[in-house]
């Protein structure tokens, strides 16, 4: 890791099942990460079918929103709440809601509005987070705190989950503590994040004799280390840079890759590193190969980020180790973190009539669509331009 401290990742699963009769769930939950932290956002919209899940939607649209305009999570939370007792008394979309927020050195806050605590596993075994409450306007939320280590993980349910087995010998339910006592019986013969979630619906459809009685949403939000790996593209706008630009990428921790000839040979002037030719590029289906010691990966820029873009996210089991295009779309897959860094020199070869033929978009255009791709794939992508 070049000395530097091991970065937390945050890996969400999610198992889901629609209650029984029904063909549309009410819960929906989106996870979106920056670099200022991951947010998980489950929503529970009233009833169940159609009608619950339009509720559920427009709440997770409001919450993203506010968000995304730098409201933070705990006024984003009163102000939804708040604006939910309308629908006590009038015919408009309820939801339920809760928000996790964790910061990248695992520290979190789940607020909640009308939804059940969240539960916090650690090795000595699972245990309910009580929620403090707080005024929203007029309505309540529920504040609860606490920080994620390596190998912990937090659990967020909807009521499907601490409603099982009501009127089946629980009262009103298993509630939170039951549901901790469960993952703590399971936990003891090893913990699995990716099937946790599943045991979890599993057995709240067995209390329930083979039915989902209401929608059932279990996230689980894993602390790990994470995958990093640094992307760089492209000269920086101006000689001056070269250096510092080369010495951030060598130091940078994971995997390294160069998309650019021009941008390998600056690396290996400022580094005092060596560059071979592995592979020249006989089309543009097969772009060329480089060596720079230190760099897992080196090729062309534009033209391969291109073929990137357009097979990145194709089934891994799809892509082969031959082609350098798909080499680098398996490192970015199997990357939670991608730093690119991207220089702003301008190539003015990409404006020309034939690469606006063949569809080859200009670098910076391409590096645009390829982070926006992977965020949709639930990466952390940062950019920095040189």
């Amino acid at each position: 890791m070049n000395g530097k401290t091991a970065m937390n990742f945050f890996q969400d699963y999610l198992s889901q099942e629609t209650k029984t009769g029904q063909s549309v769930c009410g819960d929906v939950c989106a996870c979106e990460r920056t670099a200022a932290g991951t947010y998980f956002i489950l929503c529970d919209g009233i009833g169940s079918g159609v009608y619950a899940n339009i509720a559920a939607i427009t709440c997770l649209s409001r919450i993203k929103e506010l968000l995304r305009r730098g409201v933070t999570a705990r006024r984003a939370s009163e102000t939804v709440a708040d604006s939910m007792r309308l629908a006590r008394r009038e015919d408009i979309p309820f939801s339920a809601f809760i928000i996790a927020v964790i910061l990248p050195d695992g520290h979190f806050t789940v607020y909640t509005y009308e939804a059940p605590a969240a539960v916090l596993l650690r090795a000595a075994g699972a245990a309910p987070l009580p929620p403090r409450l707080c005024p929203a306007g007029a309505e309540t939320i529920g504040e609860a705190t606490g920080r994620l280590r390596l190998g912990e993980a937090l659990l967020l349910f909807s009521d499907g989950v601490t409603q099982a087995g009501m009127g089946r010998g629980y009262g009103t339910g298993i509630g939170a503590e039951g549901a901790a006592s469960y993952i703590s019986r399971v936990c003891k013969r090893g913990f699995d994040p990716r099937e946790l979630p599943e045991k979890i619906v599993a057995m709240c459809r067995d209390l329930s004799r083979d039915r989902c009685e209401d929608d059932t949403t279990c996230a689980l939000l894993h602390c790990r280390e994470a995958r990093e790996m640094t992307v760089l593209t492209g000269p920086p706008s101006r000689p001056g840079l070269d250096r510092d630009c080369a010495a951030a990428f060598l130091a940078a921790p994971g995997q390294k890759a160069i998309c650019g000839s021009t941008t390998a040979e600056i690396v290996a002037r400022e580094s005092g590193r060596r560059i071979d030719v592995l592979r020249s590029g006989s089309s543009f289906a097969s772009p060329p190969e480089y060596s720079v010691a230190g760099v897992d990966l080196t090729t062309e820029g534009a033209v391969t980020l291109n073929q990137v873009y357009n097979i990145l996210g194709e089934p891994p089991e799809l892509l082969g180790e031959d082609s350098v295009v798909e080499r680098l779309c398996l490192m970015l897959s199997g990357a939670d973190v991608i730093h690119l860094m991207v220089g702003k020199a301008v190539n003015g070869a990409y404006e020309e009539i034939l690469f606006k033929q063949i569809g080859v978009r200009a670098r910076q255009a391409a590096v645009a669509l390829i982070a926006e791709k992977l965020r949709t794939m639930g990466k952390l992508v940062t950019e920095k331009y040189w």
